[in-house]
């Protein structure tokens, strides 16, 4: 006798089927399942047949019979199908089209050897810290991962000592600023490191202002950032950091944190793209002008300053 709790569980797979195709008919979703498994099972129940129109002219067409196949090949199925479905789904949901977020998703998953070459090129201090097999191994975005990107939570799931992501939060609010990528590095020593990145492909993506508005918040954001300001060597006016390149100041700031308050091993890396051809394209004069600019409106500048050497600024190619 079969079981009867093989009933709720099909429904329930079903169901979740259902649910993320809710456009498609019931009828219409039972067809996608039966081809899908027919498809993935050597053409199981698949029918050829044919069938005569209006003038009496056979035309072959084909449908799918699962008659005779048994519930528990049907449940094993309908399990794995519902996972491979939410992957896709996510996959669909997170891979970009274009601008910065699209390069950094194609460099990371399908050239990463290209990016870490440009990264150690730019970063004697990176390259020098590196074990011998000089890995960068990057956790964001990648393609099996829907291209997600992380917060402060990105010191949870490297496991940096239990407890880093509450330390970090005396010194900036609980979210913090969402990466466009990051990698984990390992020392010589075999200390655990980071590099976090900051990616554009535009100079117009650069300017940006502080948005928080709860006072609590605003204080510490302040309080950091006065500090990382100082640790520097930045005699700017603080609203420059936070009403103009508020964006690359809070990424500056973690990197004084996460380095001098921390003691973790940090890198950030500004990725900006040439020539973008998915958007706008930028060219490098244009960049090196820009970055002129702006380091010199925030006063960031090598001497005096104990971060200069944890910052790379590289220049992929936007093609």
């Amino acid at each position: 006798m079969r079981k009867v709790e093989r009933i709720f569980s099909i429904n329930t797979l079903v169901k979740q089927l259902w649910e993320s195709q809710p456009d498609m008919r019931f009828f219409q979703l039972l067809d996608w399942i039966e081809w899908e498994y027919s498809k993935q099972n050597d053409r199981f129940g698949h029918q050829n047949l044919f069938k005569r129109d209006s003038y009496h002219v056979e035309e072959p067409f084909s449908y799918i019979d699962l008659f005779y196949l048994e519930d528990d090949q049907l449940e094993s199925f309908l399990k794995r199908f519902v996972e491979e479905n939410k992957r896709r789904q996510v996959l669909e949901m997170g891979q970009a089209e274009k601008g910065s977020q699209y390069w950094l998703q194609e460099y990371v998953n399908n050239r990463p050897e290209e990016l870490n070459n440009l990264i150690l090129m730019s970063s004697p201090s990176l390259l020098t810290f590196l074990d011998k097999e000089r890995s960068i191994q990057w956790k964001s975005p990648l393609r099996e991962m829907g291209y997600q990107e992380y917060r402060n939570e990105f010191l949870e799931l490297e496991q940096v000592r239990k407890g880093r992501r509450i330390e970090l939060e005396k010194y900036w609010p609980r979210m913090g600023p969402q990466w466009d990528g990051y990698a984990a590095v390992v020392g010589r020593d075999g200390q655990k490191g980071f590099v976090l990145v900051e990616a554009k492909a535009h100079v117009k993506e650069m300017k940006s202002s502080m948005r928080a508005k709860d006072l609590d918040s605003r204080f510490l954001i302040e309080s950091t950032m006065r500090e990382t300001m100082e640790a520097m060597g930045s005699r700017a006016h603080i609203d420059v950091w936070q009403n103009r390149y508020y964006q690359l100041a809070n990424r500056l700031a973690y990197l004084y944190i996460l380095n001098e308050k921390m003691g973790i091993p940090t890198w950030l890396v500004l990725v900006n793209f040439l020539d973008d051809g998915t958007h706008i394209p930028t060219g490098s004069l244009e960049w090196v002008e820009h970055y002129q600019e702006v380091f010199s409106e925030m006063d960031i500048k090598s001497e005096s300053n104990l971060l200069f050497d944890r910052i790379a600024t590289v220049f992929p190619k936007g093609h």
